[in-house]
This record gives structure tokens, sequence and C-alpha cells, in this order.
């Protein structure tokens, strides 16, 4: 047995060593899971201040995915009788499947805090009367160039005939943050691709292609009572510990883990010796 793969899945037949993978013992406050957790949750209403714990509910190796391939066609027929049809088929992929080294089924449990209050109050302003320079005189937090090209106006009378009255909603404060409330659980699939080598535009490739086929074939809903789901996974990419080594590495640990963030993944490094 001399494979990196092949050692990482022999160690996490132990649950101690998954969790271990998790949550580092160099990592107290649990940013690797905070990560995983917020490449699936979007915090846009809520802001995650503590993990308390995550419980690994299945354990799965070497899991073949594989995104299908739509197909979308259209007939008519004009004259002398009207007629039209139109169909969607979805057809089984038949490329290479996308092998996930691990996949895990995890509970997080974690408490928050609310980043904005309940609406508060709501009033108008009248910009039938207002000149263009005295609109960009009294609401200069704006930016009035982008409101027309998102409101698809031409010009800034164009924009006084289709929004003649401007709306502005007030939020109360969010409530402070209370640390004994309970925690929330949330349900997070991390999917685990092994790296023997410190490759990056190798790794990257494959974490991409199969971040998309995943999506494509485990369809979720779009949102979530504090924000947007992202994905259908958290993705976790393993490199050796050795490929880090001073005189060889392409790169420092941080400068990888910094480039995968970038694009959503977590990166995190073994040592199999």
């Amino acid at each position: 047995m001399n494979g990196f793969a092949d050692h990482l899945m022999v160690r996490y037949l132990q649950p101690e060593h998954v969790a271990s993978l998790l949550v580092p013992q160099d990592d107290p406050d649990r940013h690797r899971l905070r990560s995983l957790l917020a490449a699936v949750y979007e915090p846009a209403l809520l802001e995650v201040r503590f993990v308390d714990a995550v419980e690994i509910t299945a354990t799965n190796f070497q899991v073949p995915v594989s995104a299908p391939v739509t197909v979308r066609g259209s007939w008519e027929k004009l004259l002398p009788d009207v007629a039209q049809a139109r169909a969607t088929l979805e057809v089984p992929a038949v490329a290479p499947p996308n092998w996930i080294d691990l996949s895990l089924e995890t509970v997080v449990t974690a408490r928050v805090a609310l980043t904005s209050g309940a609406l508060d109050a709501l009033d108008a302003e009248d910009l039938s009367g207002l000149s263009e320079e005295e609109f960009v005189a009294k609401f200069g937090f704006l930016d009035l160039a982008e409101l027309m090209r998102r409101a698809k106006a031409a010009d800034y009378g164009e924009l006084q005939a289709q929004f003649p009255r401007l709306y502005r909603l007030h939020y109360a404060d969010a409530p402070p943050f209370d640390p004994d409330e309970p925690g929330r659980t949330y349900r997070l699939r991390i999917s685990v691709l092994f790296f023997p080598d410190l490759d990056l535009g190798a790794a990257l490739r494959r974490l991409v292609q199969c971040r998309r086929a995943l999506d494509d074939t485990r369809p979720r809903p779009d949102e979530y009572d504090g924000g947007a789901l992202l994905a259908a996974s958290a993705w976790l990419a393993v490199f050796p510990a050795a490929a880090l080594a001073p005189n060889t590495a392409p790169a420092t640990g941080q400068q990888v883990s910094d480039l995968l963030a970038a694009e959503g993944f977590v990166a995190a490094f073994e040592d199999v010796a």
C-alpha cells in the first residue's frame, strides 16, 4: 500500500481520525469547519460566532458522481396549421464518472448572531420636483449612474418617470448576541478529494469539475432561513504535508489555502509517514 489515497482511506476508517480532519488539534476556534460551513450556507442574515459540535452521520469512500447531459429541442409548424412543441430530455452521462474519495454527511451545531433587526419603519421621498443636481446633493450615498443602469433608464428624467418616489427601509438594530442561546443545527455534506502532490492547477480543475457535477445531480433549495445555499456540498482538498518541504514546494501552506479559498474550497495537509 504505497498510494497517498490508500493510506488516507485506511486512516479515515477510524472515526476519531475523520473528526481530527474536520477539527484539527491546532484549530481550537474551528476555522476549518467554519469555512466548510460558509461554503454552503451563505451568512446573509446570520453570523456564526461559535461552532460547538459536529456529528458525522455517514462515511463513504470512492463515491462516483456524473453530471447528466440535458438536451433541449423545439418543433414548429406554421402553415397551414399552427403547431408548436418543446421538449427537454435528460440523458445519462456517458463520460467517465468523477470520484469523491471521501464523502461525509454531518450535522454541525453552531451559535449564531443576527446581523440585522426587523423592519422598523418605511418612509418615502417625492422625487418629481428634484433636479438631477438636487438629487445627487440629497442622496449622496446612492450611485446615480448605477441606479439608472439597474432601472434601465437612459437619463435622470426617465428615472424620475419610472420611480417618482424613493422608498427607504429602516431596520432596527440587531439584538445583542446571547452566547447562552441554543445553537442551530445545519446538515452539511462534505466532499473530500485526495491529491498525492501539490499540482495546484490540476487540483483546482478536479475540484471545480466534481463540484459542478455534484451540484447538477443533487438539487437543493435556493435558500434557508438565514440566507442562500451556495452549493450541494462543501469541498475539502487534502494534500500530503511532505509536499510543503521548503526547498521543493511551489507555495506555502497558507498560500495554497488562500488560493483554494478564493474559489470556495478548503485545504488540509496530512502526514502519512
